[in-house]
């Protein structure tokens, strides 16, 4: 039986996070988008969510470990698109224990969409091994490959999360109003158990949608 939790002081045991990252978001936040190398996008993505991560938490008097989770479409097929080739180069050389500070550490592993956090093992394919391959494909003839099932696979392992870790955080990074119910049902299972959700975007809210508490706007 999971027990409510106790706040907890500054200097104490720091409080798990775990940040959804939409990562096309980020790109498009961070302005990475154009005509560099994969390589200097993805650094430049990662950058801007260490910060993103950091200064929303910042502002908490207490202590927090933070997991990054990137939601993409990491593969064509069963191949690796050259956007998760650069974001795990871009992740192995960042030294994210080193991006450390103002009582907010990252942990050095980084998890990517392509694995569920709460799905059967025999639904993992072998080579690769991951549950969801091929989320950038063509939808018809002549059209530019487009994502599938990065949205839905945020959705799931917020939802998942929130059974499985009920008296932690969560930080939603995306733009997108589509992650919106699933962290209000996140938010709902979490907070008797003392965990916390926050929307993490550099869009306001707007008249329709009540965000007060989940809502941190980014410049």
């Amino acid at each position: 039986m999971v027990t409510e939790s106790r706040p907890r002081r500054p200097g104490a045991v720091p409080t798990l996070v775990t940040a959804f990252v939409d990562w096309m978001a980020q790109m498009h936040n961070t302005g990475a988008l154009g005509d560099a190398p994969p390589e200097e996008r993805a650094q430049r993505t990662l950058a801007r969510t260490v910060w993103s991560v950091r200064r929303a938490l910042s502002v908490e008097k207490l202590r927090f470990r933070v997991s990054l989770r990137l939601y993409h479409g990491w593969h064509k097929g069963w191949e690796p698109t050259d956007a998760l080739k650069a974001a795990v180069q871009a992740v192995g050389a960042a030294d994210l224990p080193a991006a450390s500070q103002d009582r907010v550490d990252f942990s050095p592993t980084v998890h990517y969409s392509h694995t569920l956090l709460e799905a059967l093992p025999e639904r993992q394919h072998g080579r690769p091994s991951i549950h969801l391959p091929n989320t950038v494909r063509v939808q018809a003839m002549g059209q530019q490959p487009t994502e599938k099932m990065v949205d839905t696979a945020l959705a799931a392992d917020l939802l998942a999360w929130a059974r499985l870790s009920p008296a932690e955080w969560a930080l939603v990074l995306a733009e997108d109003d589509d992650v919106i119910p699933p962290l209000f049902t996140a938010e709902a299972w979490i907070k008797p158990h003392g965990g916390r959700a926050l929307l993490l975007r550099r869009r306001r809210a707007g008249p329709f949608l009540r965000l007060d508490g989940l809502l941190r706007t980014l410049p």
